[in-house]
């Protein structure tokens, strides 16, 4: 028997609040009021609050002291520093190599990537969310570097509102993002290094503006081009 889940009612209430606005249910620029909130879930205001002090953290909301909360869309320029971020801790954790089992990594992100296609279809972008992480999760599991991991991991707490944003930045549907990791997946299972490093690269960072020349992986972490995937 699976365990039970215990979650606090501010958690609960900010989870609840998270799969709607992931889900576009709550479009970017809705107002989420304190009193028809506590109404909905019937639960105090305080709880409330405590709610939307986590959705803020995360960055799917703005806060306007004693009137409203609002739904929002993480900037352009977050979301590029997010996204080079990201690539430049996943870069360092593949840089020297697969390690020894790397068999057994490609059937985890093959795993990881079938219930990232799950999730698209039946249009849960929080599973995605969820999905997503736990594949590049298991990118920075290759060099068992723990400070490297708990940096990566210090990110993550925006990844919803980053996929959320990046989606309808570039227009896609939940699949395209979901079939953008292919690439990273054959490159592993090829056991080819220098594409895993070349596809991690153009994930991450293909498609923001201001580009520069972009030079070829090398042992140490390399400049960004600054040109951003989701």
């Amino acid at each position: 028997m699976a365990a039970l889940e215990h979650v606090s009612l501010p958690e609960a209430v900010s989870k609840a609040l998270r799969r709607r606005i992931l889900n576009n249910e709550l479009p970017a620029g809705t107002r989420l009021v304190e009193a028809n909130l506590a109404a909905e879930f019937g639960v105090s205001r305080g709880t409330i609050r405590d709610a939307m002090r986590s959705l803020q953290a995360e960055g799917l909301i703005a806060i306007v002291p004693r009137r409203y909360s609002v739904v929002t869309r993480m900037s352009r320029e977050d979301a590029e520093d997010v996204l080079f971020a990201r690539y430049a801790l996943e870069d360092a954790s593949v840089e020297n190599g697969f390690g020894p089992h790397r068999r057994d990594l490609t059937r985890a992100l093959r795993l990881a990537l079938d219930h990232m296609s799950v999730a698209a279809r039946t249009d849960d972008m929080d599973a995605l969310v969820e999905s997503d992480t736990r594949f590049h999760e298991l990118l920075m599991d290759v060099s068992g570097r723990r400070r490297l991991k708990e940096l990566w991991s210090m990110l993550n707490s925006q990844m919803g509102a980053l996929m959320r944003a990046e989606i309808d930045r570039q227009g896609i549907g939940l699949l395209d993002a979901v079939e953008r990791h292919r690439a990273i997946l054959e490159a592993v299972s090829e056991g080819d290094l220098s594409r895993l490093r070349r596809e991690l690269r153009e994930h991450y960072l293909a498609g923001f503006p201001h580009p520069h020349p972009d030079p070829e992986p090398t042992a140490s972490l390399p400049q960004p081009d600054r040109t951003g995937g989701s």
